[in-house]
């Protein structure tokens, strides 16, 4: 039965996005190659078969895939090794601990790279209620967790990052990051920047080591702050693999 969605990951439409992006970058090779959500007409071996050609032909030299549970990743890597599974993992949305999924990264001895580590730019403490979101291009005008009663409730995170890394130097960015690499010797997060000073604040953080017991206060404190919101609508909700 065929679903009706917008993903798109049969074989040659993999080979186009492929083509173009080569095209586009000027390279013979894309280092990293994601599917980025998975589309429920096309068998995930079936992908993982595409990007096993892919790679023999010297096209890609990577894959990876976004959003995804355990049995994806496990049906997935047994045609073609993955490099890395890509979701979304922060202080406030910690799903990959709870369904498997990073427990299965570290068994398989795949990299885990956290999209949005900081939430969007949340947990750096640069918006608040009264952030006024660009209408052209920014979504998060749309997303229930950046309402302004959200973000009015969600801020009280913000302060505990800001009240931690006050007594050790650091930023909230910093405390964000430094948490998640913390946490595994495989986690890379990668932050969205625009700024060569927030570029050089997330370096930082790539240096600052965390006491077990520094990590057990901060996870303790955030983990008593009842969230507000969800993190996407349900259409975008329902894309995600649980």
């Amino acid at each position: 039965m065929q679903v009706k969605t917008e993903e798109d990951s049969t074989p040659a439409n993999i080979r186009r996005v492929c083509e173009n992006s080569l095209r586009n970058l000027g390279v013979e090779t894309l280092g990293m190659f994601y599917q980025h959500r998975i589309d429920p007409n096309t068998p995930i071996e079936v992908v993982a078969e595409t990007c096993s050609e892919l790679i023999k032909e010297g096209k890609i030299l990577h894959w990876g895939m976004c959003e995804v549970n355990t049995d994806t990743i496990r049906r997935a890597h047994k045609i073609c090794p993955i490099t890395a599974i890509q979701s979304e993992y922060h202080f406030m949305h910690r799903t990959v601990e709870e369904n498997g999924v990073l427990a299965l990264c570290e068994e398989l001895d795949i990299g885990f790279v956290p999209y949005s580590p900081l939430n969007r730019g949340f947990l750096g403490g640069m918006i608040n209620e009264y952030t006024q979101f660009d209408t052209s291009n920014d979504n998060r005008q749309t997303l229930p967790r950046f309402q302004p009663k959200a973000i009015r409730a969600n801020y009280r995170i913000v302060e505990v990052l800001n009240a931690f890394g006050r007594t050790r130097g650091i930023t909230p960015a910093q405390v964000a990051l430094a948490w998640l690499m913390n946490k595994k010797p495989f986690i890379v997060p990668i932050p969205g920047t625009t700024k060569l000073s927030h570029l050089e604040e997330n370096l930082r953080a790539t240096e600052i080591i965390f006491m077990p017991q520094e990590m057990k206060e901060l996870e303790d404190t955030v983990a008593a702050i009842p969230i507000i919101g969800s993190r996407y609508d349900a259409l975008q909700e329902s894309k995600i693999q649980k």
